[in-house]
């Protein structure tokens, strides 16, 4: 990436749902990591955020499949929390990732030192290193009910996939290699947590890029529902 990129530039490239939802000040720091990484692997920067309780984070790496579930892995065995989280795609060729998120420690407040060990980690996991499994147990579900369900966005291409369901630790994770597992693209997502609930949406297509067709929906489903469901921690790839 050019060094002489500015933030305008930057935000140009990203849908306007960025545009909408970044201040210049946030803009022009998700710019500068996407500098910093040049022909690296992956980058993770803290940005400036309002709320003093969670930690900002972006990452920016190449986009491709599987990226969002190697993010939600690290974050899972390094036992962080994901309060919220945001999946953008820059247009730019090979593709860029701009993945936005809202941490914690339950255990301890996220320093620099964290965040350089959540890059180092990331870094193993995305150049092949198998997951080592989860910091924490992911706890049972509770008793609010899981939904999953599927909505067409306006254009009828793609497929927007609403998870609905009690948070709990290593449930980012455990979505996301369902996905996955599943050979779904993910050109889109944003995760929240409210009142132990967590309402997340992905935005999915088949790899080539093709639309999901009505006849792998319901496996999809399924897939996420066992998934969540299954109260414990995934097991770590190959295992």
């Amino acid at each position: 990436m050019s060094q002489e990129i500015s933030a305008r530039e930057f935000a140009e490239s990203l849908p306007q749902e960025y545009r909408n939802r970044f201040d210049p000040a946030q803009v022009a720091a998700h710019a500068f990591a996407s500098v910093q990484r040049g022909a690296g692997r992956v980058t993770v920067r803290r940005f400036p955020w309002a709320d003093a309780g969670t930690t900002a984070l972006c990452v920016i790496a190449d986009d491709r499949p599987g990226l969002l579930a190697d993010i939600s892995a690290t974050f899972a065995e390094l036992g962080f929390d994901v309060d919220a989280g945001e999946a953008y795609t820059r247009d730019v060729e090979p593709p860029e990732a701009v993945d936005v998120f809202w941490i914690r420690d339950p255990d301890d407040e996220i320093d620099d030192a964290h965040i350089q060990v959540f890059a180092e980690l990331l870094e193993e996991i995305l150049a092949g290193r198998p997951v080592q499994g989860a910091g924490r147990p992911m706890a049972r579900a509770g008793s609010g009910g899981t939904t999953v369900r599927f909505l067409e966005d306006a254009s009828g291409r793609l497929s927007v996939l609403e998870v609905e369901t009690d948070d709990r630790s290593g449930l980012l994770w455990a979505i996301t290699r369902a996905l996955f597992e599943q050979k779904v693209q993910i050109v889109s997502s944003r995760v929240r947590t409210e009142g132990g609930r967590v309402h997340d949406s992905f935005t999915i297509v088949e790899l080539d890029g093709s639309p999901i067709a009505p006849s792998r929906r319901l496996n999809i489903q399924v897939a996420l529902l066992s998934a969540i469901q299954m109260g414990l921690t995934p097991a770590p790839p190959g295992l």
